[in-house]
C-alpha cells in the first residue's frame, strides 16, 4: 500500500472490518486476479496483485536468501509448447512445502516459450512479489505448480495457454501462448496465532514478542509490518493482513488507521514481533458503530522493514 495514501489505508482498513462484521471471480483461466507478468512500466502498489508485475509495494520483508545467485536465465525446455502442465526443481529448497493458504514471498522471471522473449520480471524492480498460494490470484499454472516448493527453492513452470492466459492474452502476452517461468520461493509467511487479553484494558499495553535487529523506528519512519486485529470482547479477528497477502506501509505519526500503533511503535526495530492491547479511543474510530466505542482491541504487528 502505498506511503503516501494513508487515508485511502484507513478507508481499506475500515471497509475490510465492516465487511467482516457484516458476513461471516474465459478460456479456462481466472483473469480477475491473475498475475499479470506484462506490465513492468511502473513500482507495484499492492501486495496482493491481480498480476505479478503489479507485485506488491512491500516484500513481506527481505528475508533469507532464497538461495540462488541473482536473477536466473531461463532455459525454455526442448520440443513442442506444453500440453500440460511441467514442473522442474532447479533447486530443492529446505523445510515444509508450500501449501494453498500459505502467503509466499516470490522472485521469477516469464518469458514466452515460443521464443524466449522476457515480458516480466520481478527481479528487475527489485521487488519480491508476494500471493497466497491456491486462492485464484494468480495463473492457474502457478497456483498447481508452486504447491509443495520449499523455501530457497527454485523451479521451473512450463505452463500451456490453457493455465496461463488462453485464447485472450494479456498484455504483451500474445493469444495461446505457452509461457516458461523461472520461479524462487523467498519465504513462506504464516499466519500467526494472537493470544487475547484476558480483560478489556483502559491503558495500552505493548509486549514485544520478539526482538528484531533493524532500523529503529521514530516518529516520521515509513514502516512496512503484517498485523491481526482481534476484537477483545469475542476474539474475532476483524481484519488481517495476513489472509490479504498485503503487509500494510504507513508513516508513524501520520495516519490514522490506528492511532495507538503511532505511541506503541516508536523506538521498535525492524524484525520485532509486537502485541498491543489498545484501550477504547486509540483503536479504530467505527461510525457504523459495527465495533463498539468501548471496545478494547488486540492487535500483533510484525515489523518487516522500516524505511523506503
Amino acid at each position: 500500500m502505498p506511503t503516501n495514501s494513508a487515508r485511502r489505508c484507513a478507508a481499506l482498513l475500515l471497509t475490510l472490518i465492516l465487511v467482516v462484521a457484516a458476513c461471516g471471480d474465459s478460456d479456462g483461466v481466472d483473469t480477475a486476479e491473475t498475475p499479470d507478468p506484462a506490465e513492468t512500466t511502473e513500482a507495484p502498489e499492492t501486495t496482493e496483485p491481480d498480476e505479478p508485475a503489479d507485485a506488491p509495494d512491500e516484500p513481506a520483508a527481505e528475508p533469507a536468501d532464497s538461495g540462488s545467485t541473482g536473477k536466473p536465465e531461463v532455459q525454455i525446455p526442448e520440443g513442442d509448447p506444453p500440453t500440460e502442465l511441467g514442473i522442474d526443481d532447479l533447486i530443492e529448497g529446505e523445510g515444509d512445502g508450500a501449501q494453498p493458504g500459505d502467503l509466499l514471498v516470490m522472485h521469477y522471471v516469464g518469458v514466452l516459450h515460443e521464443n524466449g522473449e522476457q515480458f516480466d520480471a520481478s527481479w528487475d524492480r527489485g521487488q519480491t512479489f508476494d500471493f497466497v498460494l491456491g486462492q485464484g490470484r494468480v495463473i492457474q499454472g502457478w497456483d498447481e505448480g508452486i504447491v509443495g516448493m520449499k523455501v530457497g527453492g527454485r523451479r521451473l513452470l512450463n505452463i500451456p495457454p490453457e493455465q496461463a492466459y488462453g485464447s485472450g492474452g494479456q498484455g504483451g502476452i500474445p493469444p495461446n501462448s505457452a509461457l516458461v517461468f523461472v520461479v524462487d520461493l523467498v519465504d513462506i509467511v504464516r499466519t500467526p496465532t494472537v493470544e487475547n487479553a484476558p480483560e478489556p484494558v483502559t491503558e495500552l499495553e505493548v509486549t514485544v514478542l520478539e526482538d528484531g535487529d533493524g532500523t529503529e523506528i521514530a516518529t516520521g519512519s515509513t514502516v512496512t509490518m503484517h498485523y491481526q486485529i482481534l476484537l477483545q470482547t469475542t476474539g474475532e479477528v476483524i481484519d488481517s493482513s495476513y489472509s490479504r497477502g498485503q503487509p500494510l506501509t504507513f508513516a508513524v505519526g501520520t495516519d490514522p488507521t490506528i492511532p495507538a500503533w503511532d505511541e506503541a511503535l516508536v523506538g521498535r526495530r525492524g524484525g520485532d514481533v509486537v502485541r498491543i492491547v489498545i484501550p477504547p479511543g486509540l483503536g479504530i474510530d467505527d461510525p457504523s458503530g459495527t465495533i463498539p466505542a468501548d471496545a478494547t482491541i488486540v492487535t500483533q504487528v510484525e515489523i518487516l522493514r522500516v524505511g523506503g
